[in-house]
């Protein structure tokens, strides 16, 4: 399996180069418009938190050892705490970069991070209700049901596994180093985390452009299809298709489809797309989390964020 990894990875993008020479102006269209996104709608928000949440690590301690009897009944380290209010206050990159921070100081174990993983893998408020809910669906109500099932979605699966999990190696939040908490060294470090999301963003704006050009993205439209036609939704199944690659780009999609794709709009900023889970990963790999059993939960987490979803519009 690592063998054909290994070779089918360079193959793809000695594919893409080739894409990218035959029709470079698409190209650089595709990536402007990634780079235009990400500095109209992530960096204005992003990087204010990167920077507050860096310094907070470091001076959270209190707050954190006050919180760790919670933790401790939910099996997880007191320094979950301080991951999963980041997450659900700012969205993925943050939780997933304080974990790592956390994670290097010695407030979370190795064999703690993936179960940490869990809880600080959300989506922020700001792009479900705001961009999504009154920007994209012209409902901050809608954005507002997506918000409650998203979470219900994430903290339910946490809940199915805490009967198997034993408890955490670090049940108290260890004293930081002071250099980490520094502003300088913040926003030094904010700044780099902040253009990592931006890069992400804009090389899978470019891969979407060559699965178009390619017509696989016609494909897998057309298998996504397949099972929504039992449900006849077909209509939604492109912007679907959009969410596993790029979550923004699908949720727009998704959302021209109107109030019945809530559920779908519900897995998708759940489950988060190549881009995002990419995002996360160059967090969580160097903190020790274990990246199958975290895709195999962030899908698990978007399933329930779904049903959640479509029992809520059903009343």
């Amino acid at each position: 399996m690592f063998r054909v990894r290994k070779a089918v990875i360079p193959a793809a993008l000695f594919v893409l180069i080739l894409l990218m020479l035959s029709s470079p102006a698409a190209y650089a269209a595709a990536c402007m418009e990634g780079i235009v996104l990400w500095a109209k709608s992530v960096l204005p928000v992003l990087f204010p938190f990167f920077v507050c949440t860096g310094i907070l690590s470091a001076a959270g301690a209190r707050m954190a050892d006050r919180l760790s009897p919670v933790m401790s009944r939910v099996k997880l380290p007191a320094a979950a705490a301080l991951c999963a209010v980041t997450s659900i206050l700012s969205g993925y990159p943050v939780g997933s970069r304080c974990l790592l921070q956390l994670r290097q100081a010695g407030a979370i174990s190795p064999k703690d991070a993936t179960r940490v993983s869990v809880v600080c893998s959300t989506s922020g408020p700001m792009f479900l209700v705001g961009s999504v809910g009154a920007g994209m669906l012209g409902s901050a109500a809608a954005g507002g049901i997506l918000l409650a099932s998203h979470l219900i979605g994430v903290f339910l699966t946490a809940a199915l596994f805490l009967p198997f999990l034993k408890k955490p190696q670090c049940a108290s939040f260890p004293a930081l180093n002071a250099k980490a908490g520094g502003f300088a060294e913040n926003i030094r470090s904010g700044t780099i985390s902040v253009l990592c999301v931006g890069g992400f963003i804009a090389f899978f704006c470019v891969v979407a452009q060559a699965l178009e050009q390619t017509g696989i993205f016609a494909l897998v439209t057309k298998a996504v299809a397949l099972p929504l036609s039992l449900f006849s939704r077909e209509e939604m199944a492109e912007g679907l298709t959009f969410s596993l690659l790029e979550a923004t780009r699908g949720c727009a999609a998704l959302s021209a489809c109107g109030m019945s794709a809530l559920p779908f709009l519900a897995f998708a900023v759940t489950f988060g797309g190549a881009s995002i889970l990419a995002q996360q990963i160059a967090f969580f790999k160097p903190a020790g989390v274990k990246i199958r059993v975290f895709l195999a939960v962030k899908l698990l987490q978007g399933i329930l964020a779904a049903l959640v979803c479509a029992l809520f519009t059903a009343f």
